[in-house]
């Protein structure tokens, strides 16, 4: 079951793996980008070969067929990318149902970009705007919390919401476009909504303007107390909050305070200190002065608490898509006791 947001690609992951393990798959891709998600790479597969009844696409909304699909006896391993809330429910059908089966689940993630005292701000800010604006914010691994000691914390601000100021929204086709359109009503009305509740928890807004179309400008909010909403819950838009920590104790206690765990960065010039730093933080990823969006085919790719379970890419996958299965063959009869 794939999402939307880079549908081919998170399609694949599964199916290709799937495919070469010697599995069949049946892949439900998301309904807003059922082409791309399924009908295309089915197609793709096609002509590449792949015999007849390996690889099915199966469209409709998970609200019609969801349950049938997760619930039924013959899949052995279910992976789904996609929000926690569902994936807690798809959890729940796979463990406590009828037919018990194991999954593999890449869920949210609310993840921090902590910025150490010693960090080079430049640098951090270059990793900031392009790790929460990237594809709109519409990305797990996104920058979703920006957690800045408080002694770079005036410095910092002030050139990252000139740098966001200055990002161009409009057309994905254009190449001058940084920001593009959000993916849909519902997800936009979402948006709009939490920059409105950010702002009735006293946020103040650094940075904003009005939605053209689909197309939303960067909100960056400071002043941001860590318990917030717009700190504790994934956006997956267009919205920086910055939070500012008085020392290394505080800011990884503002980096564990979510119920997420997927990816997280850490930029200091003390790269040993910042490494150190980076092992306490609870996540399935770290980059140090990186950013947070990191994806590679040959490391494990998932999340701690509540963004999943199991591990996608390389070896780690391969363990997810077959079984163990001890087979023993005697070549003499054993002089068995009675």
């Amino acid at each position: 079951i794939s999402p939307w947001n880079f549908p081919m690609n998170l399609s694949n992951r599964s199916v290709a793996t799937a495919l070469g393990c010697g599995n069949a798959v049946v892949l439900k891709p998301a309904s807003d980008t059922p082409l791309t998600g399924g009908l295309l790479l089915a197609k793709i597969y096609e002509e590449a070969g792949l015999p007849k009844g390996l690889l099915s696409v199966l469209i409709g909304r998970g609200s019609d067929i969801g349950d049938y699909f997760v619930e039924h006896p013959v899949p052995k391993l279910i992976t789904f990318t996609g929000s926690t809330a569902v994936g807690r429910g798809i959890g729940a059908k796979t463990t406590g149902g009828q037919h018990i089966k194991r999954v593999a689940l890449e869920l949210g993630g609310n993840c921090p970009l902590v910025v150490l005292d010693d960090a080079d701000v430049a640098h951090a800010v270059d990793i900031a705007i392009i790790g929460r604006f990237l594809h709109q914010g519409q990305i797990c691994m996104s920058t979703n919390r920006i957690i800045v000691d408080a002694s770079l914390a005036d410095d910092f601000t002030e050139r990252f919401v000139d740098r966001a100021s200055k990002l161009v929204c409009g057309d994905p086709l254009d190449p001058a476009t940084d920001i593009g359109p959000i993916i849909n009503e519902a997800q936009l009305t979402g948006l709009l909504e939490k920059i409105e509740r950010a702002q009735q928890q006293g946020a103040e807004v650094l940075l904003g303007g009005e939605p053209d179309g689909l197309v939303l400008p960067p909100a960056v909010f400071g002043g941001v107390n860590p318990t917030w909403d717009i700190a504790m819950q994934e956006s997956f838009g267009p919205l920086a909050p910055i939070i500012v920590a008085h020392g290394e104790d505080e800011a990884l206690r503002f980096a564990n305070m979510s119920d997420y765990g997927l990816s997280s960065a850490v930029v200091g010039t003390d790269v040993e200190r910042a490494t150190a730093f980076a092992l306490k933080i609870d996540a399935g990823m770290t980059h140090v002065n990186d950013m947070t969006v990191a994806d590679e085919r040959n490391v494990p790719f998932g999340g701690e608490k509540n963004s999943g379970l199991g591990r996608f890419n390389g070896e780690w996958i391969l363990e997810e898509m077959t079984r163990t299965h001890w087979t023993s063959v005697q070549h003499e009869a054993h002089p068995y006791p009675f």
